[in-house]
This record gives C-alpha cells, sequence and structure tokens, in this order.
C-alpha cells in the first residue's frame, strides 16, 4: 500500500489527528492526562512512559487560565455553552459600595428595572445623598421619565434631592414637569418665580411680563396658594415702583431697602407722592415695627437726632415727654446706644419704662446716672445710693446730683 492509499483508509481517518476545529468537548477535556482502566505499567524505555513523564509537569505551564477554567467548569458539571457572569458585573451591593466610597463604577450593568430600583432603594437606605443623586440620574438617563417620576414619588427623600439638583442647575423646565406630574403645580409656580427673579436681572419689563403671565396662569387660579399669590403681586407692585424710580441701585431690591432710599433721600416728601417713604411703606404693606427701625437706622447713621426725637418722643397735654415707638423699649435701647445716641435722649426712653426694677437695671447697664439716682430717691434707699455715689467721678455733676439728693430733707429714708 503506498502512502497515499495508507492516509486515505477509514482505520487511518479515524486515528488522525483533525486540525480543522481546536474546541475540546467537556469530555475531551476530562480524559485530558486520564489512565484508561486496567491498562499495565510501561517500561521506562517505552513511548507511554514518556507521556507520563511529561503529564507529572505542572498543568499551568501546559495549558492557558482559559483552558483551565474550562477544565473546572466540566469537572463541575456546568454545560461551559451556557451564559455566566462575567468578573465585570457586580452586585448592586457591590456598586452602592463603590459609590459611596467615590470609587469608578459603571451603572449600565444594571439593565432590569428590578436591579435598578434595588440601587435607588439601597442608595436611600445608605443616605448618602451623592450615591441616592447619581442613581437618580442614571435612571433619568436609562428609563422613561414618567416610570422615574412614579418610582421617586413613593421614594421622598430621593425626590428631595433631585428637586434641589434641579433647582440649583436651574433646570427649570424639569423641575416644572416633574412637580405638575406630581401635582404640586403651584410649588412649580414659586420655583418659577425664584428662577424669573434671579435671572432677568435689571430687565424689568421682561421680569413684569414673565410674572404677570405666572399669576394669570397659575397663581391667580381657583384653589391657588392665596399666599403665594399676594407675596408675588406685592413684588410686581415693588418692581413697577422701581420701575418709575427709574434708579438702577433701587433694581431688584427689596422693600426695606427701597425704604431706606426714600428716607435718606426723599424724607420731605409729603404722603400721596410716589417717593416719599410714606408712600412706599402703604404700598408694600410695610408694618410699623420695621418702618420705625428703618427709620430709626437711617437717620441716626447720618446723625440727625432731631429727627430721631421727633419720631420716637411725644409731648402729651400736659407738656411730659412720652416715648412713642413700635420698637420693644429694650432693644429700641440698645440701639441707640450703638449708634451713640445722647444721654439726653437714653434717659428719655429709660424713665418711661413702667417697672422701678426694670428702669434702675437698663438705667445702670447704659450708665444714665440720673436715672439711678432719682429712681433710689424714689425707692427711699439711702445705702443703695451711697453706694451708688461712691462709684461716680467726685465733683462730676452726677456726683453732686447724688450728694445733693442724699441731703434732702423731705424724702424719708427707709435705711
Amino acid at each position: 500500500m503506498d502512502d497515499d492509499d495508507y492516509w486515505n483508509t477509514s482505520e487511518t481517518k479515524a486515528h488522525a489527528f483533525s486540525f480543522d476545529d481546536d474546541v475540546l468537548t467537556p469530555q475531551e477535556i476530562l480524559a485530558i492526562g486520564q489512565k484508561p482502566s486496567g491498562q499495565k505499567e510501561d517500561s521506562v524505555f517505552s513511548s507511554s512512559a514518556i507521556s507520563t513523564s511529561r503529564a507529572l509537569l505542572p498543568l499551568n505551564s501546559l495549558v492557558s487560565p482559559k483552558v483551565l477554567d474550562l477544565i473546572l467548569l466540566a469537572q463541575s458539571g456546568k454545560d461551559p455553552t451556557k451564559d455566566t457572569k462575567t468578573d465585570t458585573e457586580q452586585t448592586v451591593a457591590v456598586t452602592l459600595k463603590r459609590l459611596v466610597l467615590g470609587r469608578n463604577c459603571s451603572l449600565h450593568i444594571h439593565r432590569s428595572l428590578k436591579s435598578k430600583t434595588e440601587l435607588l432603594d439601597g442608595a436611600i437606605a445608605i443616605g448618602d445623598g451623592n450615591a441616592i443623586l447619581t442613581v437618580v440620574l442614571f435612571l433619568i438617563q436609562t428609563l422613561n421619565k414618567k416610570l422615574v417620576y412614579e418610582l421617586l414619588s413613593s421614594r421622598h427623600t430621593a425626590l428631595n434631592h433631585y428637586i434641589s439638583f434641579l433647582h440649583n442647575e436651574g433646570k427649570v423646565t424639569e423641575l416644572t414637569d416633574l412637580l405638575t406630574m406630581l401635582g404640586r403645580s403651584q410649588e412649580a409656580a414659586i420655583y418659577q418665580f425664584h428662577h424669573y427673579v434671579k435671572t432677568q436681572g435689571n430687565n424689568i419689563d421682561s421680569l413684569l411680563r414673565k410674572l404677570a403671565n405666572l399669576l394669570a396662569n397659575h397663581l391667580n387660579q381657583p384653589g391657588a396658594d392665596t399666599h403665594q399669590g399676594k407675596m408675588v403681586a406685592d413684588y410686581v407692585k415693588l418692581l413697577e415702583w422701581q420701575k418709575f424710580a427709574n434708579k438702577s441701585e433701587l433694581f431688584n431690591k427689596s422693600a426695606l431697602h427701597c425704604l431706606a432710599y426714600c428716607c435718606a433721600q426723599h424724607w420731605s416728601e409729603t404722603a400721596g407722592n410716589m417717593m416719599s417713604p410714606m408712600t412706599v411703606c402703604q404700598r408694600q404693606q410695610i408694618p410699623p415695627l420695621q418702618y420705625d427701625w428703618v427709620v430709626l437706622n437711617v437717620h441716626a447713621k447720618s446723625n440727625k437726632w432731631d429727627i430721631v426725637e421727633t419720631l420716637f418722643t411725644k409731648k402729651d397735654w400736659l407738656g411730659r415727654t412720652t416715648v412713642s415707638s413700635h420698637i420693644p423699649i429694650e432693644t429700641l435701647l440698645a440701639r441707640l446706644c450703638e449708634l451713640q445716641a445722647s444721654k439726653q435722649l437714653l434717659a428719655t426712653c429709660v424713665n418711661k419704662i413702667a417697672s422701678a426694677e426694670d428702669r434702675l437695671r437698663l438705667a445702670q447697664m447704659y450708665k444714665i446716672h440720673p436715672v439711678v439716682i432719682e429712681t433710689l430717691a424714689k425707692q427711699k434707699d439711702r445705702i443703695a445710693l451711697t453706694n451708688y455715689k461712691m462709684t461716680l467721678n467726685p465733683q462730676s455733676e452726677v456726683y453732686i446730683l447724688a450728694e445733693n439728693t442724699l441731703r434732702d430733707n423731705s424724702i424719708k429714708w427707709k435705711n
């Protein structure tokens, strides 16, 4: 038989090597290195002995790690053709751990709705704001927005983080859509209000148009929050006044800032004039307490104490001076002292305190000596007045006043 006939016989083909397919079946992998049962021990000179000596070499020096994995998989009895998890796949717990630690991780391995929901709930349970927001943004990217909004509606912590994010980023359209879908259209309107005020700058005409639309379409509708509607309406009135004043330094300023400007620049204007402080007060419904506080600070800082005294002290029908202010007396005294008001004005205020104990305490605190002396004399406390006189500068006016009071024989001292 020639060489060609030998290689073409069916018996030879059965034992020949095949180079067409180098992928081993699980059975072939298991057969590697196994010796058939009943085989006798070969001599050291036989070819089988050479094969046995090769088998004693480390397995990883003969096959690649990938083949080793296949061998182990085959020995476990599992089908290697089935889909298995790769090393890069991470569980929800591992992903959350990496998020909290600030490590790089891919959220896109979580493809199912169940996995994404578990990821969100896990972040909420941990309480890490960055992780919560990262997961929410991932859901927005990979799911229908309506579905995400439904998930957030029952998870208030995640919802609040997302609302804060949209507000800070100025994404008013997305924020409005979210709140409207959740049935919170009034809250959406207020966010729009803040956004308009923040972004329109000094363009009062544009801001007025936007706020007018906001009032008409949302805040003045039936069922709307009347307090919020009034707040925006009052702000529109203020913008209209600022437009009339036509002063760039007043644009987008508060009502109290505008009142302070009018007190300093248009104090003599009569009520009814648009620039009069009283007109601004009435138009913006500024409470009397705030009006008194602004007037006090503006004129005191300008050293116009005559205006301050006129405003806060009045003469009664007997000619006695009384204090007239909506500011609590102790607060008024503290501020007058900070603004370096005269001792006479401080004394006038302290003297109008009804309680003798409070009057004495405040007079001593602010070193209003005549009031202290007068109060101790009314209490007929000679010892206390004598001790107080020793704290005064000798031969000073108040020292002499204390000494003369102690010599007053008309006072029936109790000690």
